[in-house]
Parts: C-alpha cells; sequence; structure tokens
C-alpha cells in the first residue's frame, strides 16, 4: 500500500468525533453499556447517525479520502476504540471494495480484535471481509481461523466473511463448507441460524455439495443446522435428512427404555 498522510488520517477522525458527538445521545449510551458486553467504548449514535456521518465525511473529503488513506483511518479507528468511530470508517472503506487486495488482509486480521463487539463484527464481515475474501479466495485460512474461535464475534465475522464466497455469482461451494466444519456443532441461537443461513445461499450455488456435507454430519452436527440448512435441498432428499435426523435421536431414547 502506498504511504498515507498522518495528519490528513487525524484530521478525519477529528471531524468524524465531532459529528459523531453532535449526534450522541447519552440515555442511548447508557442503556448500550447496560446490555451489551463489548470491551468498545460507545458514543450512544444510532445506526442511521452513524450512516449519515459517514456520508457528510465522504463528500467533503472526496478529494482527499482515497482507499489507502480509508484503510488508514479503520487502522486509527480500531486502535482508539470507540464503537462508532470504527463503523464510520468501515462504511468509508467499503467505497473502495473494487481495490481490495490481498494486501489488505493483515490490516484485516487486527480489525477482527474489534468484533467482540456484535455491531462490529457484522459491519466487518458483510462490508470488508465478505468482499474482499469474494476478491482473493486463497485467503480463506484467515477465516477457518476466525471459525475456530471461542470468540462469539470472530466466528460471526468468519461466517459472514465466508458468505462473499457464495452470493453474486461466485461459486467456491467447497471452501465454505469446509469452514462450516468447525460451527456444525454450534449452539448459540444467533449463530445456529446464521451458519443454516449459510448453508441454504450454498445450496443455490451446489446442492449436490451440501447435501454431502450435511448427511456426513448428521451422525455428529447440530440437528437444528441441520434441518434449517437443508431447507433448499428439494424436497425428497431434505425428507430422507429428516428422516435420519429423527431415527438417530430415537437410538438413545430406546436405549434408555430398555434400561428402565
Amino acid at each position: 500500500m502506498a504511504k498515507t498522510n498522518p495528519s490528513a488520517v487525524s484530521a478525519l477522525l477529528k471531524e468524524i468525533r465531532s459529528a459523531l458527538e453532535s449526534k450522541a445521545d447519552e440515555k442511548l449510551r447508557q442503556a448500550e453499556v447496560f446490555r451489551r458486553k463489548s470491551p468498545l467504548k460507545s458514543l450512544g449514535v444510532r445506526t442511521t447517525g452513524i450512516r449519515a456521518v459517514a456520508r457528510e465525511v465522504g463528500v467533503k473529503g472526496k478529494g482527499e479520502l482515497d482507499y489507502d488513506t480509508a484503510v488508514a483511518l479503520l487502522d486509527a479507528a480500531v486502535a482508539r476504540k470507540t464503537r462508532e468511530e470504527i463503523l464510520v470508517a468501515v462504511e468509508l472503506l467499503e467505497r473502495f471494495r473494487r481495490e481490495f487486495n490481498g494486501a489488505l488482509f493483515p490490516h484485516l486480521e487486527r480489525w477482527s480484535a474489534a468484533a467482540e463487539d456484535v455491531d462490529v463484527a457484522e459491519a466487518l464481515g458483510a462490508q470488508i471481509a465478505a468482499p474482499a475474501i469474494a476478491r482473493d479466495p486463497s485467503r480463506m485460512a484467515l477465516v477457518k481461523k476466525w471459525a475456530r474461535l471461542k470468540s462469539l464475534g470472530k466466528r460471526r465475522l468468519a461466517i459472514l466473511a465466508a458468505s462473499g464466497l457464495v452470493t453474486d455469482g461466485r461459486r467456491e461451494a467447497g471452501l465454505v463448507l469446509e469452514m462450516c466444519e468447525h460451527l456444525l456443532g454450534e449452539e448459540n441461537p444467533v449463530l445456529v441460524s446464521a451458519v443454516a443461513g449459510l448453508l441454504r445461499d450454498t445450496t443455490k450455488v451446489d446442492a449436490k455439495a451440501v447435501q454431502d456435507f450435511l448427511f456426513r454430519r448428521s451422525i455428529d452436527g447440530n440437528p437444528d443446522i441441520l434441518r434449517a440448512g437443508s431447507e433448499n435441498l428439494d424436497a425428497a432428499r431434505r425428507a430422507a435428512l429428516i428422516a435420519k435426523l429423527e431415527a438417530q435421536a430415537g437410538v438413545p431414547q430406546q436405549l434408555a427404555g430398555a434400561e428402565r
């Protein structure tokens, strides 16, 4: 990446912070602190306000804000650990998605530290990681690393990132299913739904691969994921999978009855 002007990044951050503070709601900030367990500071700015600030800064800085500056801005925002500043920086960087390349991934790995915050995980995953992985699928090792971690936010980040390989005409079903291997035992309700959704999207790309994957993992996968993830299979194959799950679920019950 080209060198960026630190003073330009600092000036942008000051402008972003000032604009965010003008939209901050102290009651909302206190409610968010109470509601969410996040390592990030919060100013109490609603999503609409965050997007409005990103639009304003994007228009004002149109001549100065380029791809390298946007990357440096997100670096700086993550280092400052303020949720809304990070989300504005993500919005600004997304505008340069056509310029994403392999050099972005070391930054993305550092930014993932902020993914402990659910909103940041969602934004980084959908707006940055997914298009970045779509442009360079060879970097899936990083996504699989996130999928294996205990961090809820990083596992969510992995799912969103992988979605870039099976949407907008991309057909990398095999890479997505390799990552899903690490998430078939997921029990968190939000991630159960997210993994199932990713499997449904992958079915649209390669139904046979998903079918084989689900039948193979029917022995040890979370039945809730397998059921919901199989919704886009044809009716006969889905019925066969559900019958297999029900038969397996009945075995322990039968053994327990015999022991009594």
